[in-house]
């Protein structure tokens, strides 16, 4: 094995090195805890924009993405975390299949937000002619002569396309650390 030692005006870098951190080892510290805390507060507000900008994702997704910063064993560690947990649907991409079909409601019916499955009152199948589209249509609207009893849509399956960048926003901070240790540090 080769060994490698660096000098800096004849002396060994390491203890130079260990000897300036010692003394100056308070201002470190606050400097690098200072810049745990803008790097989290920059990768948070860029994190909760770019959801945001992704389309019709409401607060508990922008609140749901927070960062938090803690310390421990000599380590600084900033984690971020979305409290929704299929957001990686979202970072991603990802095709979902349906069990044999996913029921998509209609945005402008009492359906919205509401399971196939769970919709009272009990459903009726309905497979168009002209394109094979599968309806469900709600029993209870068509008894009382809705005009458009119709619900839910049916598909085998549906793919959502890659709307989040959380991932690439914490790498870009993350090559950022240094301006921010130097920000500090000064």
């Amino acid at each position: 094995m080769t060994t490698l030692r660096f000098f800096i005006a004849g002396e060994r870098a390491g203890p130079k090195f260990q000897r300036l951190t010692a003394r100056d080892g308070v201002r470190v510290r606050a400097a690098a805890r200072a810049a745990a805390h803008d790097a989290a507060a920059d990768l948070q507000e860029r994190g909760r924009a770019d959801i945001a900008g992704a389309g019709n994702f409401g607060s508990r997704w922008t609140d749901g993405f927070h960062v938090d910063v803690s310390e421990g064993g000599g380590n600084i560690r900033i984690a971020a975390v979305e409290d929704v947990p299929y957001w990686k649907t979202h970072q991603f991409g990802a095709t979902i299949q349906g069990k044999p079909m996913l029921w998509i409601p209609f945005e402008d019916t009492d359906a919205k937000g509401v399971f196939a499955r769970d919709y009272p009152g009990g459903l009726f199948h309905v497979t168009r002619k002209a394109d094979g589209l599968e309806l469900l249509g709600s029993i209870g609207a068509a008894q009382a002569g809705d005009d458009r009893p119709i619900r839910y849509f049916g598909k085998e399956s549906v793919t959502i396309p890659k709307r989040f960048h959380l991932i690439e926003i914490a790498r870009d901070v993350a090559r950022k650390m240094r301006d921010y240790y130097n920000a500090r540090f000064r």
